[in-house]
């Protein structure tokens, strides 16, 4: 009797076997409805047949399926017709491909948005083109932060927005607001008599606001150079023919600076000897121009 019972349910498994074979025994290429165990219709064409899943193409992608999941896998032609409904059509009994798509067990892992998204991907995704702004195109700066030639290092980072949008053909590349960055590249404090003051910068990168893609860019350098102070320094020791020999002493070097301070400009020579010329100084909102030099290439968003 054991025996026996062993047998009929070795033919019972054998049955069933050959019933769910005979079930999944459809072409790929065919549009199928499968339905899962847990209730879940998915419609679309079949792409693969394997021994343990199945893959099905579906308005929201491809499904994977294993096969012990499935409760029944059919041809289905009203499955090709779903798909092509239009995006606010209420989901119904009578539209499995429908359903699977709202069904939130059905949509593919990482995939952000409605149904209505996966339905009409065409119209979901925004459209793009480039434009590239040439090499002289002008962008209008105000500066964040503070540049100086007492203050800033080699090196240090320089932010500045746009203080207009910057256009090409009659398309916006960069709105107002658009943030630059870049580093100072060269500084010289202003010398005792001697040396003027001096700053430059330039900027290399270009981050329009939202989540469009932060650039490299290459531009001019921006350099700013104190004002000579010959003539007020002239002035302080004494004025006149006087005031120059001695500052074309001091400048010359050997001993005119001490010729003439002994003539009566002592006093004076010494204001200016121990004082440093005049600064360079950009403060946040100051406006400057830098040119590309340098082709720059944008995505912008097309014109519906």
């Amino acid at each position: 009797m054991k025996n026996l019972a062993i047998l009929v349910v070795a033919l019972a498994l054998t049955s069933a076997c050959s019933r769910d074979s005979a079930s999944l025994e459809i072409k790929p290429g065919s549009t199928v409805s499968v339905e899962k165990r847990d209730g879940v219709v998915v419609a679309g064409r079949l792409v693969e047949v394997k021994p343990e899943h199945v893959i099905v193409e579906t308005t929201a992608g491809r499904r994977e399926i294993a096969r012990t999941d499935i409760a029944s896998l059919r041809a289905d032609t009203a499955a090709t017709a779903a798909p092509a409904l239009p995006a606010d059509a209420p989901a119904s009994a009578s539209s499995p491909a429908r359903a699977a798509v709202s069904t939130p067990s059905d949509r593919p892992v990482g995939s952000a948005g409605s149904a209505s998204a996966a339905a009409d991907p065409v119209r979901a995704l925004p459209e793009y083109r480039e434009v590239t702004l040439p090499v002289g195109t002008v962008l209008p700066v105000e500066l964040s932060t503070a540049v100086g030639s007492d203050s800033s290092r080699v090196e240090d980072a320089v932010r500045g927005t746009l203080r207009r949008a910057v256009t090409t053909d009659g398309v916006q590349a960069f709105p107002v607001g658009t943030v630059v960055a870049g580093v100072v590249t060269a500084v010289e404090r202003a010398g005792r008599v001697k040396g003027r003051a001096q700053v430059a910068f330039r900027f290399s990168t270009i981050d329009p606001p939202g989540d469009a893609e932060r650039l490299s860019m290459r531009t001019d350098t921006i350099a700013r150079q104190a004002e000579a102070t010959k003539k007020t320094d002239a002035a302080k020791i004494g004025g006149g023919a006087a005031g120059g020999a001695i500052i074309g002493g001091i400048l010359g070097g050997g001993d005119g600076a001490a010729k003439g301070a002994a003539v009566g400009g002592a006093a004076g020579t010494g204001v200016v000897l121990g004082t440093r010329g005049k600064e360079i100084r950009l403060g946040p909102g100051t406006p400057v121009s830098v040119r590309l030099s340098a082709p720059l290439t944008v995505r912008v968003r097309a014109a519906s």
